[in-house]
């Protein structure tokens, strides 16, 4: 008995070092988390789970370490495992989960996913962007010219991004190369060493040198990255850590922000090295970009006021070394997700990266022009865009060629690689004024209704003109599109828009309605009910039937009678899916008073589409649905 009591005792003990070393353990991975270590805490917490500890926070917090090292396939995986534990989780956290499984190439599960989101999340951007485009996955990048991508031939095994245009003839790029160097001191986040600054001379944007570091009042002990230079190679502004001199600083959390940097050059070394004012030891600013003329200065930033992870911002560069106040770019371009990365080319478009819309997965790239009125957000696609993080965007489109970084798979030197790019035109929005003229009409005072529809025939724009003059909204260069003209007194029109670069003004002409002669509706001579049709049908009903035997009784009474049935529709969907739809109704109409007993040749099929309304219900108008049932009728024209 004693025996056995000492041994239940030993049990007992060996128990309970066991459950405090794992809460230590559990407590140092946190610890570890917190302070950004990701390569610390994945070891930690793998070897909890491995232990058999299960709960949300360290799986949630497991497979975010892997997200925020980009390391997609391990972070599917743990995230895999928490979301069959539970789906009480953040916005933050589906959206992660949803760009990790679109990185494997799993997208009807991120779709899956997304939908669970959006009933939980009804109201976050990234719910309403990701459903406006579900056909990401078949995008090829947006460009009138064929594009190409292949490494840029300057990556290291280890992590090369961020490249900036240095003059005509050097880029400089971010690197962790020195992570080969055995004393270099190296990152908790990535367990390389810290990123550097680094230049390479070009020729016609193919490198010709070997990387070297800029002089080192530049590259302190902490990364530097992400650099822009003004055109004349005076003056940069940069990416660093919260540090200036010797020490760095951190925020309440211990942890080490990100700032902006200006430094000018002095012969050939950078000097002057000052923080820029609207930088805080509370929050980040990184990733600087500068206008065309470079008056403003674009970077991303978690500061007061952003509505996601980082958001874009721009600030008005003054003089003296002062600057305006921070401007957020606002909901058109962020999300509650990560935007980050501005360039904006020479044309003021601005290029970015995001995690938080229907991309192919990880970080993508989209463009707008932030000259066009609407400020339509674009996607690149492939093969700029990848299934992994794609970002930093440099490009001079005046020679259709730039660079980017991703950590895709193919023809990857080691992490992130800088890749070269060639034949990238970004279509330019282009703004068409049109007059409509009209058949038999001498003053130009019509009113018409106008619908824009893009290469599928569907509708992007709605235009109401009193005086037929047509503003047509900005139209993407190399796409193809279709108006369509109504007038009440004149035949509908509807084509193509034909246009280029150098013709704005386009005419539309109208033909004038052609007066029809009276004629004898059996329907009506009957009193039949009018015979109408479901929206999109063209099946005869129960109730068309009864209706249709009294006509097919009165031809039966008078055999020599013929007539001409006539199928209309009301204004809704195309000219053309009517004129078919129409056809089909009066053909069936006619197949019906067949398999009654009347002859074929007795009896006459036509369809007229909407080319005859019989209210003011066309294009641009709003109308009941009544309304528009009153124009899906079907005629009975007698014609002999």
């Amino acid at each position: 008995m004693k025996k056995q009591l000492i041994y239940s005792l030993w049990i007992v003990l060996i128990s309970t070092q066991a459950i405090v070393a794992q809460k230590n353990n559990l407590n140092l991975a946190q610890k570890k988390y917190d302070e950004l270590a990701y390569s610390q805490a994945i070891k930690l917490y793998e070897e909890l789970a491995k232990d058999g500890y299960k709960s949300k926070e360290l799986f949630e917090n497991l497979a975010n370490a892997y997200y925020y090292k980009a390391d997609y396939l391990p972070a599917k995986i743990w995230y895999d495992t928490l979301f069959s534990l539970t789906d009480e989780l953040s916005a933050n956290t589906y959206n992660k989960y949803i760009n990790a499984l679109k990185s494997q190439g799993a997208h009807t599960k991120a779709d899956v996913i997304m939908q669970k989101m959006g009933v939980k999340y009804p109201n976050d951007t990234r719910v309403k962007v990701y459903n406006s485009n579900k056909e990401y996955s078949a995008q090829n990048t947006n460009s009138t010219s064929i594009v190409k991508v292949k490494n840029a031939g300057i990556n290291s095994a280890y992590i090369d991004f961020s490249p900036a245009f240095y003059g005509e003839k050097s880029i400089v790029f971010s690197s962790t190369k020195s992570t080969v160097k055995t004393m270099e001191s190296k990152h908790s986040w990535t367990n390389e060493s810290y990123t550097n600054l680094y230049v390479v001379d070009l020729d016609k944007d193919s490198i010709i040198s070997r990387p070297k570091r800029l002089n080192a009042k530049i590259n302190k002990f902490y990364n530097e990255s992400s650099a822009v230079f003004t055109k004349d190679g005076k003056t940069m502004y940069f990416t660093r850590n919260n540090q200036l001199k010797t020490k760095a600083k951190t925020d309440s959390s211990n942890t080490v922000l990100l700032k902006i940097y200006k430094a000018t050059q002095d012969g050939s070394k950078w000097t002057n090295i000052i923080e820029l004012p609207f930088n805080s030891d509370n929050f980040s600013c990184a990733h600087p970009a500068l206008s065309p003329d470079e008056k403003e200065l674009y970077f991303s930033s978690n500061r007061p006021g952003t509505k996601g992870m980082s958001d874009i911002y721009k600030i008005a560069i003054l003089e003296n070394n002062t600057f305006g106040a921070p401007e957020n770019l606002g909901d058109a371009i962020n999300t509650e997700g990560r935007e980050t990365f501005p360039f904006i080319t020479q044309d003021n478009v601005l290029v970015f990266a995001s995690d938080a819309r229907a991309g192919l997965g990880g970080l993508d790239m989209y463009y707008v022009h932030l000259d066009s009125e609407n400020k339509e957000i674009k996607t690149f696609g492939q093969p700029i865009n990848s299934s992994y993080d794609d970002f930093g965007l440099i490009y001079k489109s005046q020679d259709q060629e730039g660079f980017f970084t991703s950590n895709r798979p193919e023809d990857n030197k080691g992490k992130d690689d800088i890749y070269h790019i060639t034949g990238l035109e970004i279509p330019k929005p282009i703004k068409i004024n049109a007059t409509v003229v009209f058949e038999e009409v001498s003053n130009q005072t019509e009113g018409v209704a106008a619908i824009i529809l893009d290469e599928n025939k569907k509708q992007i724009a709605q235009i109401i003109s009193k005086d037929g003059k047509i503003e047509i909204p900005n139209l993407e260069q190399g796409k193809n599109y279709f108006i369509r003209i109504s007038n009440p007194n004149f035949e509908v029109y509807e084509g193509p828009i034909s246009y280029n670069e150098n013709q704005s003004n386009l005419v539309f002409k109208l033909k004038k309605k052609e007066l029809e002669l009276s004629e004898v509706d059996l329907a009506k001579i009957l009193g039949i009910r009018v015979i109408y049709f479901d929206l999109n049908k063209y099946f005869i009903c129960n109730e068309a039937s009864l209706e249709l035997q009294k006509i097919a009784a009165i031809m039966k009474a008078y055999p020599k009678m013929k007539i001409d049935i006539r199928s209309h529709t009301d204004s809704r969907n195309t000219i053309e899916y009517n004129q078919k739809l129409s056809q089909k109704r009066a053909d069936h109409t006619r197949n019906w008073l067949i398999n009654e007993g009347i002859t074929p040749e007795r009896l006459k099929a036509s369809g007229y589409g909407e080319s005859k309304l019989i209210n003011a219900c066309a294009d641009g108008i709003t109308c009941t649905e009544e309304q528009h049932q009153e124009n899906r009728r079907s005629e009975f024209i007698i014609i002999e």
